[in-house]
């Protein structure tokens, strides 16, 4: 029989929250004020005798027919703890499941945290009302959404400089009526690895489709050896990482903002200030359609006991090692990014419209835009537009307001920008000419298309306006910003047409296009944005 949830109070423990949390290790939280701190190196106070723990009934999930509640504390399994007076706030969780039939709900509920094993090590401090401290247990109650408390305490490492290093367990147990009885423990120690990489080269003047590889250097900047180091390489637009190491899980394919994603697992011990790099460079490829693209790396030391299933499948070859690299790399930091660009070329071409002529006050629905006819993608790093769609409006005709697709392109702000002697200042309804950036990443064959509504201020036919596609950076667009080598720049213009000819016109470029619009305007949502009765947003076809 299938269990479903009674109540999840916490996410499981994925690889994103994992790394919150080693990150939130290293921040320190604000001061809390309810409880003063315990201090194991004093006498403490009579503890509480919790009741025996017991390990849970099913670490891998509730039974089929449960009789009770089942319980399962979710929190990291290491915590490190800075070197100074900073807090830790490990912030445990309960998750309660209940089976397909209807169970009493718990009662009760008591959740001890046994922090006597940070004993000469660390201190802790109630940061929750509904917490209490003997000694070194802490005790905590539930509401009656049986949620836990919100960040009940906080650690800090002792001050004395012998800590260092130093491993404690803080163990944790939840008991109550009508649910079972779960255990936890995280092991604390003080100090902390710190994994840097080196910056790599910037490569120009490559040809698509050839291999490359990241030769990565990376450094101990903490004050603890190593137990577990994780290199997590990220190929973005044009550029693909060979599945060839089995230390090493990878996903290929649109996985979040990248083409493809590599994490290496190293279980090495590199001791403080000591530097390593990859025994052979990290293989990986531009694609065939490469233009301008790049890869974002970074390290981490993560815990020997972390799950590394979860970060892709593994690959099919070798281990990749690790080398002393004493003497190498320079510029070290977190993560870095390194560029690489192919000589290839991205035809980008203009699309106007036509529009019938009518007197003063008539109103019409514009779409304009631009294709990228390819070969090569067009992106630029930090998803900043690589190319923007420059409008000028026929004499007589403004804009009123910018349209909004019933499904607009994530990838697109769908911000317009109005433009006057050179500067880009927000949307303006009144105005002539605008400028409107497309998204950070065109492939080939993608068109963006943006949806003005115009008013006509006079009687007007036969008159014409332009739409240029220019590339560039986000405040000088077209000059020295990002270049697309379009090899066909004579289609970079369209006009807007606005004539006779046009009065009894079936078809409209746009539409010939492929560039569709489901246009809605309300009032209510443009007012949430604060810009009046103007609604932003763009289109974006994908070829298929």
């Amino acid at each position: 029989m299938a269990a479903t949830a009674l109540a999840i109070l916490a996410a499981g423990p994925t690889a994103p929250a994992q790394a919150a949390t080693r990150a939130a290790t290293r921040a320190a939280p604000q001061a809390a004020t309810q409880t003063a701190p315990q201090a194991f190196t004093q006498a403490p106070a009579p503890p509480r005798t919790p009741r025996t723990p017991q390990p849970s009934p099913s670490p891998t999930g509730p039974p089929d027919d449960p009789t009770e509640v089942w319980s399962r504390i979710q929190v990291a399994a290491h915590l490190s703890l800075p070197r100074t007076e900073s807090a830790v706030s490990p912030d445990p969780r309960v998750e309660f499941i209940g089976g397909a039939k209807s169970l009493p709900k718990p009662q009760n509920l008591t959740f001890v945290i046994d922090a006597s094993g940070l004993r000469g090590i660390a201190t802790v401090k109630v940061t929750n009302k509904r917490c209490t401290a003997e000694g070194a247990v802490i005790t905590c109650g539930f509401d009656k959404y049986l949620r836990t408390p919100d960040k009940a305490f906080s650690v800090t490492a002792v001050g004395d400089a012998a800590a260092k290093g130093k491993s404690g367990t803080i163990r944790y147990t939840l008991t109550g009526d009508r649910v079972t009885e779960s255990t936890d423990t995280t092991r604390v120690t003080v100090g902390t690895p710190g994994m840097e990489v080196a910056q790599l080269p910037h490569k120009e003047g490559l040809k698509p489709g050839q291999d490359i590889g990241l030769p990565v250097v990376l450094r101990n900047t903490g004050d603890l050896r190593t137990e577990q180091i994780a290199l997590k390489v990220a190929g973005d637009a044009g550029l693909k990482l060979a599945g060839r190491h089995s230390n090493c899980r990878y996903r290929v394919g649109s996985y979040g903002d990248y083409d493809s994603e590599a994490t290496c697992y190293f279980k090495r011990a590199v001791r403080p200030g000591e530097t390593v790099a990859l025994a052979s460079p990290l293989p990986g490829s531009l694609t065939s359609d490469a233009f301008h693209t790049w890869a974002t790396y970074s390290a981490e030391a993560v815990p020997a006991e972390e799950d590394t299933s979860v970060a892709g499948d593994a690959g099919s070859g070798p281990e990749l090692g690790l080398v002393p690299a004493r003497g190498r790399g320079t510029d070290f930091a977190p993560e870095h990014v390194v560029r690489y660009v192919a000589r290839n070329t991205a035809d980008i071409r203009a699309q106007g419209d036509t529009l019938q002529p009518g007197a003063k006050g008539a109103t019409r629905e514009l779409s304009f835009g631009l294709l990228n006819a390819g070969p090569a993608l067009v992106a630029r790093p930090l998803r900043e537009p690589a190319l923007y769609v420059d409008v000028t409006l026929p004499e007589g005709v403004v804009a009123t307001s910018v349209q909004l697709n019933a499904e607009p392109d994530e990838k697109a702000g769908g911000d317009c920008f109005t433009y006057e002697n050179g500067e880009r200042k927000p949307f303006r309804a009144g105005h002539r000419r605008y400028l409107c950036p497309d998204a950070g990443w065109q492939d080939s064959g993608d068109s963006q298309s943006f949806h003005f509504e115009v008013r006509y201020e006079k009687d007007v036919e036969d008159v014409r306006g332009t739409v240029r596609v220019r590339s560039g950076d986000a405040d000088r667009p077209g000059d020295g910003g990002f270049e697309i080598n379009d090899p066909v720049p004579s289609n970079d213009k369209a006009e807007i047409v606005v004539g006779k000819a046009t009065a009894d016109a079936q078809a409209r470029p746009m539409a010939e296009a492929g560039a569709g619009v489901l246009p809605w305007i309300a009032a209510g949502a443009a007012a949430l944005l604060g810009v009046g009765a103007v609604v932003f947003a763009t289109v974006r076809r994908r070829s298929e």
